[in-house]
């Protein structure tokens, strides 16, 4: 069992039991937060467009201090996905929290930027709800996720945004038009 406050000593500890025997085989880790929605069949859609042999970190990038040499970052929010080829040359890397409440997507962010892996930006994340965003923006695209649960319906957002109506769909037909829509 894991007993830290913050954000960061959490994720690192998520980080290092991925790569452990509790966890074997397994191509993608998804970091959410506990108020992040997400559709997993979508996100399944998006990651086969990925090899995940290669150190792939997949989120909406925002970036820090970039117009004086910073670094870009996956918000934590939208959730962050890594290959566990990215995980183990971040763990090999020897980065670490400088404090275990620091905020952890802007620390994988200097640690992904110190060691030279690229984040990927896919708009599709989103770190905050469908209403905090203009309409045309998310008119022409299919969410993958959503951050923030005040002053909303959760079940709701997932019902409009993120949930695909598998029986009016073959999985094939899902695959094939999400993929085309991604």
């Amino acid at each position: 069992m894991f007993l830290f406050a913050g954000h960061c000593g959490k994720t690192f500890a998520i980080l290092q039991r991925f790569l452990t025997s509790s966890v074997p085989n397994t191509k993608w880790l998804l970091v959410v937060d506990d108020d992040t929605l997400i559709s997993l069949s979508r996100l399944q859609v998006l990651l086969s467009c990925y090899d995940p042999s290669e150190p792939v970190c997949l989120g909406e990038r925002y970036g820090y201090g970039l117009s004086q040499g910073g670094y870009s970052y996956i918000t934590g929010g939208g959730g962050m996905v890594f290959s566990r080829e990215a995980v183990v040359r971040l763990l090999n890397s020897g980065c670490k929290c400088y404090s275990n409440d620091a905020p952890d997507d802007m620390v994988l962010g200097m640690c992904l930027n110190a060691i030279g892996l690229p984040v990927t930006h896919s708009a599709l994340f989103h770190q905050a709800r469908p209403e905090d965003y203009a309409r045309d923006f998310l008119a022409h695209q299919v969410p993958i996720s959503f951050h923030k649960h005040w002053n909303i319906d959760p079940i709701a957002v997932f019902n409009k945004w993120l949930k695909d109506d598998l029986r009016t769909k073959a999985s094939d037909g899902l695959n094939k038009s999400t993929k085309t829509e991604l």
